[in-house]
């Protein structure tokens, strides 16, 4: 952990576990957005809790950050069949230079980063903070689930945050809030291991049925019909043209 934390600086935070299925609560309840894992979490190298990881959470990027040891060969040709194949191995390819550069590399293809980049184009015109402020509803989204909290972060009162949503051209912020939540949640349920009731805590709603009924709005869908009918590229398209289709351009994928 120490050569982690010296390596990534402020850049990430980090959420230590002792077992894999203390793992598999954090990715459910918190804004887990990379796995840098260790076969021997449990003492015995073993492969099959970070195969559970990946086969549950598909989306979530990991990293094999292991030492050298005999019976290592052999979990690593297991991992690798499964499609696990970014490994660090300790004293030799964990100089914080190169740490920091895995560790930035594999960040970006989490889930709320693909989105945010899917998005971009959508806030131009906003000003630097409140662009920062409404990425944050994918980065943590439990944290910002209102226009007032969004305004906090933008450091701007809310009637200021209307207007600049307005000068945007984007739609109102309740409404641009509940159509980034519908992705995020759409995209989360489309890795295994969340049921619906998972995805609704981990963005904050305190109930599951205002989940529902903010997929029914947007999507036209319930979280379980949407989940098998639309794919990601899909329910961009739909967002960008019921909500943001003034601009004319073309939502980017984010699969």
């Amino acid at each position: 952990m120490h050569r982690l934390h010296r390596a990534a600086g402020h850049r990430f935070q980090f959420l230590p576990v002792r077992t894999w299925e203390e793992a598999v609560s954090s990715v459910l309840r918190r804004p887990v957005e990379l796995g840098v894992v260790d076969a021997a979490l449990e003492a015995q190298p073993r492969a099959q809790g970070i195969e559970r990881l990946h086969a549950l959470f598909p989306s979530l990027p990991l990293i094999l950050y292991t030492s050298v040891a005999p019976e290592m060969a052999t979990v690593l040709l297991q991992l690798g069949r499964s499609g696990i194949r970014r490994v660090l191995v300790e004293a030799h390819d964990d100089h914080p230079h190169r740490l920091a550069d895995t560790l930035v590399a594999e960040a970006a293809h989490a889930v709320s980063r693909r989105l945010i980049g899917a998005i971009s184009d959508l806030l131009t015109g906003c000003p630097g903070e409140l662009r920062w402020a409404i990425e944050t509803v994918l980065r943590e989204p439990a944290d910002v689930q209102s226009v007032k909290a969004l305004a906090e972060r933008a450091r701007m009162d809310r009637r200021t945050c209307v207007r600049w949503f307005a000068r945007a051209k984007l739609p109102p912020p309740s409404a641009t809030l509940m159509a980034l939540r519908v992705v995020y949640a759409h995209r989360l349920l489309q890795d295994p291991g969340y049921t619906v009731e998972d995805v609704a805590a981990r963005l904050g709603y305190g109930q599951t049925r205002s989940l529902t009924m903010n997929m029914k709005e947007v999507l036209g869908m319930t979280p379980g019909e949407a989940r098998v009918a639309l794919t990601p590229e899909e329910v961009l398209g739909v967002v960008r043209q019921r909500y943001f289709a003034s601009d004319g351009a073309a939502m980017a994928e984010a699969s």
